[in-house]
């Protein structure tokens, strides 16, 4: 909710007043419903490192964590890879 707080705090009243109309009406909800629906059907990720999407089948994936509890991380390029090994493996 953080990124949708700075966001609406930025807005200036006429803006708000028509947000609001939109959500009373249940224009809001139908254009949540509807982006999560593209989303899942495109199989759009987020990169953990920078937040750009990434659709399935591009980017570099990296599975980790114990096999009883394996994650997939999904990454839009070799930086950003790179960067979260760097910085997300344990120092010895």
């Amino acid at each position: 909710m953080n990124k949708l707080a700075r966001l609406i705090e930025g807005l200036d009243i006429n803006d708000l007043e028509l947000i609001k109309k939109d959500i009373d009406s249940g224009n809001v909800d139908k254009l949540v419903r509807r982006e999560i629906k593209l989303k899942k059907a495109n199989k759009i990720t987020t990169c953990p490192v920078c937040s750009s999407e990434v659709k399935e089948g591009e980017g570099l994936h990296l599975q980790f964590g114990p096999l009883t509890f394996r994650k997939k991380a999904t990454f839009d390029g070799v930086d950003c890879l790179c960067y979260f090994l760097e910085n997300n493996l344990k120092k010895k």
